[in-house]
């Protein structure tokens, strides 16, 4: 863990000129915000691995495979998996107003791509593997903490975060009236 948050902590540093600001929230693409926390660590992770994939060896080539990966599976991310999740805050404080609605279509369309999501957390646990090979083969033990800790993030997004955004689906539509 200590080898990835350096690394990281060095890319974040870099990208104070993306820092969305106050509200906790970060623009994604036009009309939906995703939490701060995931917009920051996805360019922290991107250019970290733009960074690997630069060297002319088994690792870069298997950093460049990951971005190949990455890239489309965090735009989803973006576009439907976690715009919703900006809701949390009001939701645990009890508030539900009917201008959320917006997520519920969001949160279903998670629940509906399930099985595509799942192939592409396969497709991207071979890819985690294939990097911690390369990164193991070439001494590189912050690639290798970083790659070790960039595959329990993706194991959390199969186990909190696609769950959690399916739950702000449900929870809203239990608590607002059918349109």
């Amino acid at each position: 863990m200590h080898a990835r948050m350096a690394a990281l902590a060095a890319v974040s540093l870099a990208c104070v000129a993306c820092w969305p600001g106050p509200g906790g929230v970060a623009r994604a693409e036009p009309g939906h915000d995703i939490p701060q926390s995931v917009a920051l660590e996805h360019k922290s992770v991107l250019a970290y691995l733009h960074r690997i994939a630069e060297k002319p060896t088994a690792e870069g080539a298997a950093a460049q495979k990951l971005i190949d990966l990455l890239v489309p599976h965090m735009a989803k991310e973006e576009e439907f998996i976690l715009p919703p999740l900006t809701l949390l805050p009001d939701l645990a404080a009890g508030k539900v107003t009917p201008e959320m609605r917006w997520a519920i279509p969001l949160a279903e369309r998670v629940k509906t791509e399930q099985a595509t999501l799942l192939k592409i957390h396969d497709e991207l646990s071979e890819a985690f593997i294939a990097l911690l090979d390369a990164a193991e083969t070439e001494n590189d033990e912050v690639t290798v903490g970083f790659t070790k800790d960039l595959a329990a993030d993706d194991l959390g997004d199969r186990e909190v975060t696609e769950p959690l955004t399916i739950l702000v689906g449900k929870i809203l539509r239990s608590r607002l009236p059918a349109q």
